[in-house]
């Protein structure tokens, strides 16, 4: 890919990808890895100590362990937040600087194509440009 001395993809070449398909596939991914870890922060939070009475089964007759089992999600969540974490390092030096701006507020941050371009002090059409590269 060829970027010109603005630092981004060219027009021609972000053509050359299905960007709505692109976009709603990293919406999709990066959803769930808010959702994760936002539920990793809210399990965190929860944590009881594993040596409460309720845990020792003295106040329950219950035969699951609440404490295991929101350990052994927090794993799962945290080992998705991981790769993609892990996956976004090793790239994240091919980036440009408005790029890693454009990932941070759009992609992690959620934010609107009015605030980026707020953001970025760019014209709609040039921060959409921007964002597509």
């Amino acid at each position: 890919m060829s970027k010109n001395n603005k630092d981004f993809i060219e027009v021609d070449d972000v053509d050359a990808f299905d960007y709505e398909t692109t976009k709603k596939n990293v919406d999709n991914l990066y959803g769930k890895y808010r959702n994760y870890t936002n539920k990793i922060e809210i399990i965190t939070k929860r944590y009881k100590s594993p040596l409460s009475l309720d845990n020792l089964r003295i106040f329950s007759n219950k035969t699951s362990d609440p404490v295991g089992n929101k350990v052994e999600q927090m794993d799962r969540y945290k080992v998705f937040v991981d790769i993609i974490d892990g996956i976004f390092d090793l790239n994240k030096n091919d980036l440009s600087k408005d790029e890693m701006i454009v990932y941070r507020k759009c992609i992690i941050e959620k934010f609107t194509d009015e605030e980026l371009s707020d953001y970025l002090s760019l014209s709609r059409i040039r921060c959409y440009y921007r964002k597509r590269s």
